[in-house]
């Protein structure tokens, strides 16, 4: 299965876009601090905004791990809560992983 297709043009435009205004912010910021140079405030703009990326990016991954957790602890995927019962299959699923799980337990004759 192919992945998504990329347009680099589009991509590089939000980057383009996005380092602008971040410029344009770090600017008016700097008349916030006055004792600070044009460069201090960029560059602690810019580290700013990597702690902030760098926090997203941790919290998408631990959302997804707990999402993770939950479906392999036997939880419903939160989808299919907007249907009246569980997904086609399911309970034969379950039953199956019952089984095999009281299975292990029992001790060899």
């Amino acid at each position: 299965m192919p992945g998504p297709r990329v347009n680099l043009r589009f991509l590089a435009k939000v980057v383009l876009a996005t380092l602008l205004l971040g410029a344009l912010v770090s600017v008016a910021g700097a008349q916030i601090v006055p004792g600070w140079s044009l460069v201090r405030v960029l560059l602690s703009s810019a580290l700013g905004a990597a702690v902030l990326v760098a926090a997203l990016v941790v919290a998408a991954i631990a959302w997804l791990a707990l999402g993770q957790f939950i479906l392999r602890k036997g939880g419903t995927d939160v989808q299919w809560l907007w249907f009246p019962g569980d997904p086609p299959g399911l309970e034969g699923l379950r039953r199956r992983a019952r089984d095999r799980k009281h299975a292990s337990k029992d001790p060899p004759p």
